[in-house]
């Protein structure tokens, strides 16, 4: 199993270090989200991940980068894939494409319309980027696209039509049960999905605050509930790592592994810049 890192809304510069940071460290890959929403007083936040997956690519010589994921309905699918292609054409073939659907209450915030069957638009835009990735665009082609998948109907979609899941929230045992499902799609379409899981490593408090606000979304309800998990504190137990003892959360590791996750990300939350740089370092001795 390799290890990446999944960050959110960091300065260019700091995306840049982090790159840097990773190849020094073991880390394989960066996936940054897109997180650009607007705020309740209006105003807008979220950085650019693609933009500052340029500079780190330009900045770094063998780490990954993806952006993971992509508000895909929130844009035309030819101009997305022209992104990834630039990206992939940067970096010589080192960035992988994440696309989601996103959610209701972000598109509501954002004034955008979000599609009336998620899963039909999923299966047009997977065909659409797997082709454009392979044939459409004159340059940079070969960009992996990856499924942004919560619950099981989305896994076998991603499965069958496209290069694997971006996973989030998953205990050992569902990660096991979902890896399972993908393998089975995939070698039922003549594919072999790639599995990415999204694992927190953060105080206490911070993923408790965390898993609360998931909850609030009910999607991501839908899923904790899937896997048993009523409450916070299940959720945290069973799918998240502490940060303050880094070396029983690097023996936790193992049963992802186990499960057969190809590429765990951690993602270290409620740390600054030193304390997750120490964390994340301690993790891969």
């Amino acid at each position: 199993m390799e290890l990446g890192i999944c960050m959110r809304d960091l300065p260019v510069q700091e995306v840049v270090r982090l790159g840097n940071f990773s190849e020094d460290h073991g880390y394989s890959s960066i996936y940054l989200p897109e997180t650009g929403n607007r705020t309740p007083e209006g105003g807008l936040a979220g950085r650019s991940p693609w933009i500052s997956l340029a500079a780190m690519f330009a900045a770094t010589g063998h780490v990954g980068g993806a952006v993971g994921v992509a508000a895909a309905p929130f844009r035309s699918l030819p101009h997305l894939a022209l992104s990834a292609a630039t990206l992939n054409e940067q970096s010589d073939g080192r960035f992988s494409l994440g696309i989601g659907v996103s959610h209701r209450e972000a598109a509501v915030r954002l004034g955008v319309p979000f599609p009336t069957s998620p899963l039909r638009w999923m299966e047009v835009a997977c065909d659409e980027l797997m082709g454009q990735a392979r044939f459409g665009v004159t340059f940079g082609q070969g960009f992996p696209v990856l499924v942004g998948a919560l619950g099981p109907k989305m896994v076998e979609l991603g499965a069958a039509r496209s290069d694997g899941l971006v996973l989030n929230w998953l205990t050992p045992q569902h990660a096991q049960e979902t890896v399972a499902l993908a393998h089975e799609i995939g070698r039922a379409n003549g594919r072999t999905p790639r599995t990415v899981l999204y694992v927190r490593l953060s105080p206490y408090d911070a993923l408790h605050t965390d898993a609360v606000n998931y909850d609030a979304m009910a999607n991501y309800h839908q899923h904790f509930q899937r896997q048993g998990l009523t409450n916070p504190e299940d959720v945290v137990a069973g799918t998240c790592l502490q940060s303050d003892d880094v070396g029983h959360a690097r023996q936790q590791l193992a049963a992802w592994a186990e499960a057969g996750i190809d590429l765990v990300c951690v993602y270290p939350h409620g740390l600054n810049q030193s304390e997750y740089e120490s964390a994340l370092a301690e993790l891969t001795k």
